[in-house]
C-alpha cells in the first residue's frame, strides 16, 4: 500500500472521505466488488474514534436484555465473521460481571438471557478456527466466583455470569488490514489528505476538493458517489450546503493503565447501574468505557482532567477492592462517538449506526450519502450495507460481498522482510518485541508518514504509553533514513509524539 492521491484525470466510482473503520471497511468492500474507489483521510488512517476503543469484539449480550433480538443476531454474527477472516488479530476473552439482588441483574434473569444467548448464538463457532471457538456462558455461584476471579473481590455476593468475546491483540493493525485490503483489491488511498468542501453540479454532488497536507498541493476529485465517512466531524462538509445531520455526540473514554490485570476482563457496577469493566490487554489492565453526560463534538475530543478525575471515581465505585489513582494512568483513550438524546434531555450512546442518503429531504443533493458509526464489531456489515447502496445509485447488476469470507492481510507482513534481511530483526528496543524490520515495512509499505503514525498504529510501541525517550530515538533515526528526513524534521517529530502523551496521558496533575 502506497500514498497515492486520486488522480485529477479519473472519475471514481465512489469516494470515501475518512479513514477510520467504517470508512477503511467501505473502501474495502466497494473495491472489492470491482468499483473504482478513492480515499482521503485527513490525518492517519484510524487515527480518531477508531484508536479510541477498548479492545472489544463482542456479540451483542447486552442487546438480549432489552429482546433486542436483530441486533444481538447481527453482532454475533460479525463477531463470528471476524473470527474467520481475521484470526490472527483476536484472541478468546472470558468476562465476568457479579450479579446482584436486583431482578434484572440477578442470578435467575442472568441465566435466562445467558440461556437465551446460547440459542441465538448456536451458531457463534461455524467455520470458526479451534483456537477461536467460544464456549456458552455460564452463572457461578457466589463461593466460586470469588475463588476464580479474586478481582471481583466482596462484590459477587450474589454470584456472576461468565461469558466470552474476543479481545484484539493487534487492534489498529486490525482497522490498519482493511485499508490494506481495499488497496490489495484496486482502491486508492492517502491519509493526509484533507477533503475541504465537496464539489456540487446544480442538485448533485460529483466529487470533493482534496488538500494534500504533506505538500499544501490541492486537487478536483471527481466521483459519481460520495460517501462521508467523517465521525466526528460528520458535518464539516455537509454545513456549507446546509446538508448537516445535527447528529449528536457525545465524549467516551478508555484508560490504560500499569496495573496488573488477571486472566478475566471482570465487570463491576456504577452508582448508576452502568456496567464498567477491566479488560486484560498486554498484561496490563484497560478500564472502559466512561460516557459524558453532555453532548460534545469533534473540536473538544481530548481528555479533560475533570472528567478523567470523574471516570477514576466511577472505577473505585464500580471495583472498590481495587486502589487506582491518577499515577496510574499510562494512556486515555477519548474520542467522539453518536449520542441519543432522550425526552428528559438524557445523554447516552447511540447504540446504531446513522445513515444519511441525501438525496431526499431540504436542499436534497444526488450522489451523497453520510455515515456514523457507533459498534466496531458491526462496521463490516455497516460497509456491506453501504456498498448495495452505492451499487444501487450506479444503476449497476447487484454484486454480492466478499467481505464476509476474503481473509485479511496478514498481522505481520514484515517477516519476509526479516528472513531476507536478519539484521533487520533487532529488536527496536530491550524490552519491546517491536523490531527494525516492522519500522522500515511500515514507512515502505504502508503509508507510515510520521513518527506518530509508526509509534501509534503502525506497531505497538506505543500503545500502552510512553515507549521512553531513548526508543522514540531509536525508531525516529530508523524511520529518517528511510524517509530522508534531517535532524529538523527528526526533532519535530519527536517533538510532536512528546504532545500527544502529554495530552492523551493526563499527565498534567497540577490541572488536575
Amino acid at each position: 500500500m502506497r500514498r497515492t492521491l486520486p488522480l485529477v484525470s479519473v472519475t471514481y466510482d465512489v469516494l470515501v472521505i475518512g479513514g477510520g473503520i467504517y470508512g477503511l471497511t467501505i473502501a474495502a468492500d466497494a473495491a472489492q466488488r470491482g468499483l473504482s474507489v478513492a480515499l482521503v483521510e485527513r490525518n492517519d488512517f484510524g487515527s480518531g474514534a477508531s484508536f479510541n476503543h477498548l479492545r472489544t469484539i463482542h456479540g451483542g449480550l447486552r442487546y438480549l436484555q432489552t429482546l433486542d433480538i436483530s441486533r444481538a443476531l447481527e453482532s454475533i454474527e460479525e463477531r463470528r465473521t471476524l473470527a474467520r477472516i481475521a484470526q490472527q488479530y483476536l484472541r478468546p476473552q472470558a468476562f465476568v460481571l457479579p450479579l446482584t439482588s436486583a431482578f434484572i441483574k440477578g442470578p435467575m434473569m442472568m441465566r435466562a438471557g445467558l440461556l437465551l444467548d446460547a440459542v441465538v448464538a448456536s451458531g457463534r463457532n461455524v467455520d470458526v478456527p479451534e483456537p477461536l471457538r467460544l464456549p456458552a456462558g455460564h452463572v457461578l455461584s457466589a463461593d466460586e466466583a470469588r475463588r476464580r476471579f479474586p478481582a471481583l473481590g466482596e462484590s459477587a455476593t450474589h454470584g456472576a455470569a461468565v461469558w466470552h468475546d474476543y479481545v484484539t491483540t493487534e487492534a489498529d493493525r486490525l482497522t490498519l488490514a482493511w485499508g490494506l485490503a481495499a488497496a490489495r483489491a484496486g482502491a486508492t488511498l492517502s491519509n493526509y489528505a484533507d477533503a475541504t468542501s465537496l464539489r456540487v453540479d446544480g442538485s448533485r454532488v460529483i466529487g470533493a476538493r482534496v488538500v494534500d497536507r504533506l505538500s499544501t498541493a490541492s486537487t478536483e476529485v471527481a466521483a459519481r458517489v460520495v460517501v462521508n465517512a467523517t465521525g466526528a466531524d460528520i458535518d464539516r462538509l455537509l454545513t456549507p450546503r446546509q446538508l448537516q445531520t445535527r447528529t449528536p455526540m457525545l465524549k467516551a473514554m478508555n484508560l490504560v493503565t500499569r496495573l496488573r490485570a488477571g486472566d478475566a476482563a471482570v465487570g463491576g457496577l456504577t452508582a448508576s447501574g452502568r456496567a464498567l469493566f477491566m479488560v486484560p490487554w498486554r498484561g496490563r489492565a484497560l478500564f472502559g468505557t466512561w460516557e459524558s453526560s453532555a453532548l460534545s463534538s469533534a473540536d473538544h475530543v481530548g481528555p479533560s482532567p475533570r472528567e478523567v478525575a470523574s471516570f477514576l471515581e466511577e472505577i473505585r465505585r464500580a471495583f472498590p477492592a481495587m486502589t487506582i489513582d491518577r499515577d496510574d494512568l499510562t494512556l486515555v483513550h477519548c474520542g467522539v462517538v453518536p449520542a441519543i438524546v432522550s425526552a428528559q434531555g438524557a445523554v447516552s450512546l447511540q447504540g446504531r449506526q446513522q445513515v444519511r442518503d441525501h438525496a431526499t429531504g431540504a436542499n436534497a443533493v444526488d450522489g451523497l450519502i453520510s455515515v456514523a458509526g457507533t459498534k466496531y464489531t458491526t462496521a463490516r456489515i455497516v460497509a456491506e450495507q453501504i456498498t448495495n447502496r452505492v451499487i444501487a445509485k450506479l444503476g449497476r447488476s447487484a454484486v454480492p460481498s466478499r467481505t464476509r469470507v476474503a481473509p485479511l492481510p496478514p498481522a505481520e507482513p514484515w517477516l519476509e522482510l526479516q528472513r531476507e534481511q536478519p539484521a533487520l530483526a533487532e529488536p527496536v528496543t530491550d524490552t519491546s518485541p517491536v523490531t527494525v524490520a516492522q519500522i522500515v515495512w511500515a514507512v515502505r509499505h504502508e503509508m507510515a508518514m510520521t513518527l506518530a503514525d509508526v509509534v501509534l498504529r503502525r506497531s505497538p510501541l506505543g500503545a500502552l504509553g510512553h515507549p521512553g525517550q531513548s526508543a522514540l530515538e531509536r525508531v525516529a533515526t530508523v524511520v529518517a533514513n528511510e524517509a530522508g528526513w534531517d535532524m529538523t524534521r527528526v526533532t519535530a517529530e519527536i517533538r510532536a509524539v512528546e504532545d500527544f502523551f502529554s495530552a492523551y496521558a493526563a499527565l498534567d496533575r497540577a490541572s488536575a
